[in-house]
């Protein structure tokens, strides 16, 4: 069997051996190589060894590159012997060599193959499917994707029959492969295998072909480029042979490279990928993990290089599924932030990058700390804000060092705030609280920058949840302590050091973490209130937060239905006050305080440390106290704002709240706090500061008014008595009277030191003796001293309750006092008298008697009453307090008024006081004269307790001073203040039902009152109807307070009737009512019919309503209307608690029709209406939302109606009441009356009324929000917002929106219709797109300004083009929002839109009218085409053909528009529609008469070369011609336009021998055309293709020639026209190249003769030039042909004309035909150098026979002598040159000597004038003389240059030429 084997083989090698020729070896091969290597699996060795050597000489014999082998057979054969690996060792080895001699066909055929089974080859032979994987990789280069999108591409898996497997193993190292980066040799780790980052040893391995050098080595055989494959695979990727899930890795690992070519389509496939992408898988974050670290086993991957990284970071930022995985994390962060590698390649770049990869790890970190679980977080928390620190602190802390990246900085800080909150236990609640710390010391010292400390504060901030919750006490204890340590704005002790203020963040903390009952909290807000003017304001409003109770509870607690109940614990007073004074700085020994230490030396001390404090102190310790003493006894003022001045007022009004407080101050364990708090308000009423002294005033007499003695003994205030006499004599009016009531009730005491108590008296009245003679600040002095000595009188007397003695200091107080008033005119001293007898008169120390001593009681009480009318209130409560003095009594006669008649009337006559607000003090008076100490308005001024005054219970009466009784007085002042109230008077209306109000609250708790209830009920009901509105405010507030004091059949009586006098028909009014009253103003009550003025108007008011039971009731309401129209009526205590107390809801039950108006009326635009209008709902209506439910229909249906009525009131208020209505309610409620809304909306948006429009306006809003809202919900509300839309669109696009006259309107609609693009979804505006595209086009010119129409059409006056403006209005439409709309549109439609959108775009461009439209039409084409290619193609010939008819469009970039899109349409459309374009475009260049039509041929063309550049390719034979005919156009545009399309799509010139044919064939057609333009062009045509193909010193091919020279011959013929010379200089390069055609042609010879004689005898003078040069070098090129004779005959004769015979003659000829034109100097000369040329080049010196040769020279050398007389420089050079040329051509042998040619080469070589020629014309002539001395007779040369030689020839070069002459080689 081995034999056997072995002689088949042997056989196969003889005949390999006995192969003579390739041919033969290559036939061979196909047959045998692969069942010879077949035999490698032989079981014997001897045949594999054969086998071997066989194939060792087939190596040599198949080098050469001819020798194709059978790389399919072998192909197959390594597929199908998987397990023998031999075998295929030797395939893979003759495909590698044998597939790069295939045809690029026959190669694509393999790669199926080779894809097929690639995985299983791998897991059989990773060496072998590497070899494989580079052959894929070589055979890609060839193979050409389909479109992308495209349905080939689509397809493109499934027709190379690629296998999931293998589509897996291909994306899987084609992302491998973008990772590669190949190593040199060496740079690699000694020892170490060769990998890159992201790599392994394997699969580096696997990509360079097991670590060939030459694998990516482009210059070895079979080496690649690297970077182009990338790119390469990059396109692969992109295709749709991939799946999504296949593209991911590849593209993520692409989108990192430093090849933008790579990175870009990486991105784009990134973008594509990701939306399918679900991140929140694990196993794929597991798997971005690994790719980002890299492999730990010695040749596993490295980690990826930084760009990737960067991506895998923000995928991992947008996955919640990272956040389990916290060690990975917190690597990250370790190696990111602490180890950062720098990228070779600069550290410019490396600064860049590391930055970015910084900023990407932040972004993460953040992320997670966001979004990750406290059990994940907890256990990396403390180690990552460990390295964030180590990364600050490295970047210098806390002053950064020089050029460190603050954004990152910031962005660390947030960081470590957001992962302590997120694990607190082990960060932030641990004992030494460091993390805290640190962050407040940064937050201080940080030198950052505002934006570092911005974030500091942000990461503080998040801290703040940390710490609300119960913690640990010692970390509690240290917390407070660490917030009291940044509370003080510490001053740093190096003044360059930055110290910022912490203050704002501490005292946050302290309100946000801290109890309202932490002492140390709350004193860090009186640090932060206490900063004085510099303090920002910030942390200004923050500390008054913290103290404040009502916002500190808002600030802390979660709104919601319970957060009111919250009961809030208080500070204690007694711990706050010894915190405050004794132990802020060392709190831990708080229990060691004395408690009873010295009060002043605890003030003083305090006040030495912490003075700028002492006002927030006494106020907050003073209201803590009352607070906690007013809940001690049950009275709890809920907390509200201003919870500080209610508490206070509650103390000076409410006489329970004034014992509670005394109750409590009682209690010794309180009394050292309250003395404290005493004491220094007392210090600081007598500090020695100017000015005002705040509070402490009114607190020091409120707390003095409430203390018992003990406190006032503690706080050691008695023996101070006279430092209040400063304060008396202040200039401040408030400090005085503080300090004056202080001295009062102090000195009045009875254990105060006489003696002081009597200088101070003295000194006062020493004052109180100059008052006569005071000026400026003594009359504040004497003033101060009058009030100091009442208040002292008055209390003294009280106290003692003695009876005074004549002699009393009081009646000399009281004497003075009766001087002052009746000489005084100061108001100052007055102010101080009235004050003086006010207190005087209260403890009764004065009396009508002992005025009597001095003067007329009346008189006094006159002088006072004067001071009254004038609304001192003062003088108008000194006057009641006086009437408390008079005894009750009867009138004793007009003539014999008693004091208690004259002071009663007098009371009651202020009520023509104007100022309503005196008239309540007024009333004040009149209830102290009707009810004396019994009237509540004297409650705080019983400032001290009688010495008989029972303290049990604690709310026992209180003693008050016994003064004359009052029994029929406060009866008396009642009737006749409700006498008052019925009066029409104004003034006394006004004034009687505010003293009603004032005898009700002050005397309300007598049994008198409730006598008259009723009849005050009558009186303040008749008074809500008054015009006025305090009356009406006054009113309202009495009815309230007569329900409150009434049993409850009064308050049934009281509601009854107020129902009914807005409910029944008859009329509660008093006096007489008739139609034209009016009972209120003009516009305050808008009805539908117009403002309600009169009764009658009311009658039209209920009309409306339609029920005729209800006319009554609404007239009754309409004459109430000032009730309705006034937020006086609805006070505090007025109509609304009435209503909402009784159960009246029933009416509006029944009278449903009711709700629609009154719904309306509260949004009526009269602010009053609307208020009053709302407390009447708010009273009436328990449940709104379900009221308005109920009757939605009949709301809606009368405001829908209400909006177009012709009152603007009415129109105004259903705008906002219809906003207001559909506002969170369902779409279902209100869906059927959408499409009226919008319809009238937009009708009232041209309202005449400014404020309508306004309304209307906002109502628009709120429909456009609700469906932008609608729409952006998603499929949730798919239904309603299809729905909304399909009702709003029509109103929007038609008269009423888009179409209307106004322009509010329009622009609204244009806004509401853009929203309503952005915001929906394809399924919701899927249907409405095709009539928006439309409209929106044609929205895009009517929406163009007007003005821009008026400057194109008067451009020149602006100094514009209309084509700069027509660019602006282009650039315009680019950047048009309605241009993004219509883009979003596109991009929202599917193919059924596409169908229907079409027609909608065709109909779009056919009825655009302005440039913008058109404009946008075009744009919307390639719009289409780019980004919607495959929806759009089924289409694109048909828009392909319609451009053709609006590419004529009148307007430039219309026109330019349109060609441009044409272009980008081109590559969707069909090869027949676009050969039908091209024919067009031939039409439009060839059939039209203008430039413009022309021009539109190349804007097309250039398009399509540019935009469609495939297609332009695949028909290249048909575009190329007519490019390069039009290219010669005559007119410049056109011209450059074509010239830029065939530069873009020509490699050279020698391409025009491609379309040789073609381009001839078109040109000829139009050689003879009947327009002269497209007759030139054509002929310019010809002859740059002549010489295109004539480049080079090569002859032109005979068929080229034969294509050409018909044409040429044609364009030469004809008459001359301007350019034709081109023509010319094509024929003679014809003639020097062409002679492969005309040397074997005597026709054509004869035919080349003429033309060039033809031509040169042609008369036009800028031609003949030209003509004359061409026809010599015709001549020089014929070398058969000998025309000299007729060259010298045709030079003559423009020899002639050109010089003539003199100077006359030449004039005369120069004026004949062209003579004007040879004027020109430089076209003579032209001339005078083409005759020479002519004339030289002219001989044929080998036809000649010598005796004519030597004539012949003669002549042309005497021509050439008269040519050049004009001694011009370009006809000697032309005459250097020619000589040299022709004398270069004679025969060795020629001899001339003619005396006549050497006198005409003396002429013309020995001119004097040489010398002034420049040295390279000298350098010609001397190269001439030394050719034409080497012909025999011409030595006489060499003696001629001779003394040139010698030095008369300047130029050295020049020289060493003329050294030559003579010398013959």
């Amino acid at each position: 069997m081995e034999a056997k084997e072995l002689a088949l083989v042997g056989k196969v090698e003889m005949r390999i051996a006995l192969a003579e020729t390739d041919k033969k070896l290559q036939d061979l091969l196909k047959v045998y190589l692969a069942p010879l290597l077949l035999k490698l699996s032989s079981e014997y060795v001897a045949v594999r060894n054969k086998v071997i050597s066989i194939c060792q000489h087939i190596n040599t014999r198949i080098k050469s590159p001819d020798i194709k082998l059978p790389v399919a057979a072998l192909l197959k054969q390594f597929k199908d012997n998987a397990n023998v690996p031999l075998i295929r060792h030797f395939d893979i080895l003759y495909i590698q060599q044998g597939i790069s001699r295939l045809s690029v066909s026959d190669r694509l055929e393999l790669l199926p193959i080779l894809i097929h089974g690639i995985a299983t080859d791998y897991t059989k032979s990773p060496q072998h499917a590497s070899q494989l994987f580079h052959l894929i990789l070589r055979l890609l280069n060839h193979f050409k994707l389909p479109p992308r999108g495209s349905k080939e591409d689509d397809e493109l898996r499934s027709s190379l029959g690629i296998e999931n497997d293998d589509a897996e193993f291909l994306s899987h190292w084609f992302g491998k492969l973008l990772l590669l980066t190949v190593t040199r040799q060496g740079s690699s780790e000694a020892g170490s295998p060769p990998r890159c980052h992201g790599l392994s040893t394997d699969d580096y391995k696997f990509l360079t072909l097991q670590g060939k050098p030459d694998a990516w080595d482009p210059s070895a055989d079979a080496g690649l480029n690297l970077v182009e494959t990338k790119a390469l695979v990059s396109k692969f990727l992109a295709s749709g042979m991939f799946t999504s899930e296949e593209k991911f890795l590849p593209a993520l690992y692409a989108s990192a490279d430093t090849n933008s070519r790579v990175s870009e389509i990486g991105d784009d496939i990134l973008k594509r990928v990701s939306l399918t992408k679900d991140l929140e898988d694990t196993k794929f974050v597991e798997c971005l993990l690994n790719i980002y670290f890299g492999s730990t086993a010695a040749e596993g991957a490295l980690p990826v290089k930084v760009p990737l990284r960067i991506r895998i970071l923000n995928l991992l930022s947008k996955s919640v599924a990272c956040t389990a995985y916290p060690k990975e994390i917190a690597k990250i962060v370790e190696d990111g932030l602490l180890s950062i590698e720098t990228a070779p390649s600069g550290r410019t770049n490396a600064g860049r990058e590391a930055s970015k990869f910084r900023s990407a790890i932040f972004s993460l970190v953040n992320f997670v700390a966001r979004r990750g679980s406290v059990s994940n977080l907890s256990n990396i928390a403390e180690g990552l804000v460990g390295n964030l620190r180590a990364f600050i602190e490295d970047q210098g802390w806390p002053t950064p060092d020089r050029d460190q990246d603050m954004e990152l900085r910031g962005y660390a800080y947030e960081t470590i705030g957001l992962l302590a909150k997120a694990a607190p236990e082990n960060l932030l609640l641990e004992p030494t609280l460091r993390l805290l710390e640190w962050l407040f010391r940064s937050l201080r010292e940080d030198g950052s920058g505002k934006d570092v400390a911005v974030s500091i504060e942000e990461a503080l901030s998040s801290l703040l949840g940390a710490f609300t919750k119960p913690s640990d006490p010692t970390v509690l204890d240290n917390f407070r302590r660490l917030l009291l340590k940044y509370s003080t704005s510490g001053s740093s002790s190096n003044a360059e050091k930055l110290s910022r203020s912490t203050q704002y963040v501490t005292t946050r903390f302290a309100n946000r973490c801290l109890s309202y009952d932490d002492i140390m909290a709350r004193w860090i807000d009186i640090l932060a209130i206490s900063g004085g003017s510099g303090q920002r304001q910030e942390v200004v409003e923050e500390g008054r937060k913290g103290l404040d109770p009502y916002w500190f509870r808002m600030a802390n607690t979660v709104s919601g239905p319970d957060s009111e109940k919250l009961q809030m614990a208080f500070p204690d007073l007694d711990s706050l006050v010894r915190f405050i004074f004794s132990q802020q700085e060392d709190f831990e020994d708080s229990m060691d305080i004395d408690r009873d230490g010295d009060v002043r030396t605890t003030v003083s001390e305090f006040k030495r440390h912490w003075a700028e404090t002492f006002p927030a102190v006494v106020t907050f310790c003073t209201r803590i106290a009352i607070n906690t003493a007013l809940a001690a006894k049950g009275i709890n003022e809920a907390l509200s704002e201003d919870w500080g001045r209610k508490l206070e007022t509650l103390l000076s009004t409410d006489q329970g709240a004034r014992q509670a407080f005394r109750a409590y101050a009682a209690d010794e364990s309180h009394q050292w706090s309250l003395a404290i708090v005493l004491r220094s308000s007392f210090e600081q009423l007598t500090r020695e500061e100017l000015g005002d002294s705040g509070d402490a005033g009114d607190t020091l007499v409120r707390l003095c008014s409430l203390c018992p003695e003990k406190v006032w003994l503690q706080a050691g205030l008695l023996q101070d008595v006279r430092t209040l006499e400063p304060s008396i004599f202040s200039n401040n009016s408030a400090r005085r009277q503080a300090a004056a009531h202080a001295f009062g009730l102090l000195a009045s005491h009875g254990k105060a030191n006489e003696a002081i108590v009597e200088q101070s008296t003295s000194l006062f009245f020493n004052k109180l003796a100059t008052w006569k003679t005071a000026v400026g600040g003594d009359i504040n002095q004497i003033s101060g001293a009058i009030v100091a000595l009442a208040y002292f009188f008055s209390r003294a007397h009280w106290r003692n309750n003695t009876t005074l003695l004549e002699e009393h200091p009081a009646f000399k107080l009281t004497e003075s006092l009766i001087h002052v008033l009746k000489d005084s005119r100061d108001a100052t001293l007055n102010a101080a008298a009235f004050a003086a007898i006010d207190q005087l008169s209260l403890f009764h120390v004065i009396e009508p008697s002992s005025i009597a001593r001095f003067s007329s009681f009346q008189d006094i009480a006159r002088q006072v009453f004067d001071a009254a009318k004038t609304g001192t209130t003062a003088a108008i409560l000194a006057l009641g307090h006086l009437s408390m003095t008079t005894e009750e009594s009867e009138s004793a006669g007009e003539d014999m008024k008693t004091d208690y008649i004259f002071i009663q009337e007098k009371l009651f006559e202020l009520h023509e006081v104007r100022q309503s607000e005196v008239q309540f003090s007024v009333g004040e008076a009149l209830s102290c004269f009707a009810s004396g100490w019994d009237s509540k308005a004297l409650t705080a001024e019983l400032d001290i307790e009688h010495l008989d005054q029972q303290h049990g219970p604690w709310d026992a009466p209180l003693l008050t001073p016994s003064g004359p009784k009052r029994e029929k007085t406060l009866a008396t002042v009642l009737e006749k203040t409700l006498k008052g109230c019925r009066q029409t008077k104004p003034s006394l209306k006004k004034a009687s039902v505010i003293w009603l109000l004032c005898l009700l609250q002050y005397c309300g708790h007598k049994p008198e009152i409730q006598e008259f209830l009723p009849q005050c009920q009558t009186a303040f009901k008749i008074c809500l109807s008054d015009r006025d509105e305090v009356v009406q405010e006054a009113a309202s507030r009495g009815l309230g307070l007569v329900y409150e004091k009434g049993d409850r059949q009064l308050k049934d009586n009281l509601v009854r009737d107020l129902v009914s006098s807005f409910s029944d028909n008859k009329s509660k009014m008093s006096g007489t009512v008739t139609e034209d009253t009016q009972l209120f103003e003009p516009g305050a009550l808008p009805t539908g019919d117009g403002s309600v003025t009169t009764y009658k108007d009311i009658l039209s008011l209920a009309s409306e309503v339609g029920d005729s039971s209800l006319v009554y009731r609404f007239m009754s309401l309409a004459s109430n209307n000032s009730i309705w129209s006034s937020r006086a009526a609805f006070g505090r205590f007025g109509l609304s608690n009435i209503f909402s107390d009784s159960s009246v809801d029933g009416y509006l039950a029944e009278n449903p029709k009711l709700y629609p108006k009154l719904y309306r009326y509260r949004f009526d635009p009269n602010p009053n209406v609307q208020r009053s209008m709302n407390d009447i709902w708010n009273a009436l209506v328990k449940d709104s939302s379900a009221t308005i439910d109920k009757h939605f229909d009949a709301i809606i249906d009368d405001l829908l109606t209400s909006i177009l009525t012709k009152e603007w009131r009415v129109r105004q208020a259903s705008c906002a009441a219809i906003a207001d209505l559909v506002q969170g309610r369902t779409l279902e409620k209100y869906e059927k009356y959408l499409g009226q809304i919008w319809d009238k909306c937009f009708k009232v948006l041209d309202d005449i009324k400014e404020s309508v429009r306004v309304a209307a306006a906002s109502l628009a809003r709120v429909l456009t929000g609700i469906l932008t809202r609608s729409l952006e919900a998603g499929d949730s509300s798919l239904k309603n917002a299809g729905a909304m839309l399909s009702r709003v669109l029509p109103f929007l696009l038609s008269t009423s929106g888009l179409e209307s006259s106004a322009e509010e309107v329009r622009m609204f609609s244009l806004h509401t219709l853009l929203q309503i693009v952005k915001k929906s979804n394809a399924k919701t505006l899927n249907p409405h797109v095709p009539e928006l595209v439309e409209r929106l086009l044609g929205l895009l010119s009517s929406l163009e300004p007007e003005a821009v129409n008026y400057i194109h059409l008067n451009a020149a006056k602006y100094n514009l083009t209309e084509q700069k403006i027509d660019d602006m209005r282009l650039q315009s439409v680019r950047s048009s929002p309605l241009t993004e709309s219509i883009d979003r549109c596109l991009d929202l439609a599917d193919a059924d839109t596409m169908k229907e959108l079409i027609p909608c775009i065709e109909s779009a461009m056919k009825n655009a009218v302005g440039l913008p439209s058109k404009v946008g039409c075009s744009r919307i084409l390639v719009t289409l085409s780019t980004r919607h290619n495959f929806l759009f193609k089924p289409y694109a010939d048909g828009f392909l053909k319609l451009i053709q008819k609006y590419i004529h469009d009148r307007n430039e970039t219309v026109s330019s528009s349109y060609a441009a899109a044409s272009g980008y349409v081109a590559r969707l459309a069909s090869d027949k529609q676009l050969l039908s374009t091209i024919t067009f475009c031939h039409k439009l260049y060839f059939e039209s008469e203008e430039d413009k039509s022309r021009l539109a041929a190349g804007d097309i063309i250039l398009s399509i070369s540019k935009n469609a550049a495939d297609r332009f390719n695949s028909l290249s034979s048909s575009l190329l011609p007519l490019i390069f005919l039009a290219k010669h156009d005559s007119h410049d545009p056109v011209k450059k336009l074509f010239e830029e399309t065939w530069s873009d799509n020509v490699a050279g010139s020698r391409s025009v021998l491609l379309y040789l044919k073609e381009i001839i064939a078109l040109a000829d057609t139009y050689l003879e055309s009947q327009k002269w333009n497209l007759k030139h062009t054509a002929a310019k045509t010809v002859a740059d293709a002549m010489t295109s193909i004539s480049t080079g010193n090569d002859e032109i091919g005979k068929s080229n020639a034969e294509i050409i020279w018909p044409a040429l011959d044609k364009a030469a013929g004809g008459k001359t026209w301007d350019g034709k010379e081109i023509v010319l200089e094509a024929f003679v390069r014809f003639v020097e190249r062409g002679k492969s055609l005309w040397g074997e042609d005597a026709k054509m010879k004869k035919q080349i003769e003429k033309v060039a004689i033809r031509e040169a005898k042609r008369t036009s003078k800028p031609y003949r030039p030209h003509a004359l040069e061409a026809l010599g070098k015709a001549c020089r090129a014929r070398t058969d042909l000998e025309i000299s004779g007729t060259v010298v005959e045709i030079v003559e004769g423009v020899l002639e004309e050109v010089v003539g015979e003199g100077e006359e003659d030449e004039g005369e000829k120069m004026d004949v035909d062209g003579g004007e034109v040879l004027k020109d100097t430089a076209l003579k000369e032209k001339t005078l150098s083409a005759c020479v040329s002519a004339l030289l080049n002219a001989p044929n010196t080998n036809l000649l026979s010598p005796a004519d040769l030597s004539k012949r020279i003669t002549s042309v050398l005497n021509f050439a002598v008269k040519a050049n007389s004009t001694h011009a420089k370009d006809v000697y050079l032309t005459t250097f040159t020619s000589l040299q040329s022709l004398f270069g051509r004679l025969p060795t042998e020629t001899t001339l000597s003619d005396a006549a040619a050497k006198t005409a080469l003396e002429k013309l070589l020995f001119d004097p004038t040489f010398e002034g020629l420049p040295e390279a014309m000298r350098m010609k002539r001397a190269e001439a003389l030394v050719t034409i001395s080497k012909v025999n007779g011409f030595e006489w040369i060499v003696e001629k240059v001779q003394p040139e030689v010698a030095g008369g020839e300047r130029s050295v070069g020049v020289r060493g030429v003329l050294g030559n002459v003579g010398k013959r080689a």
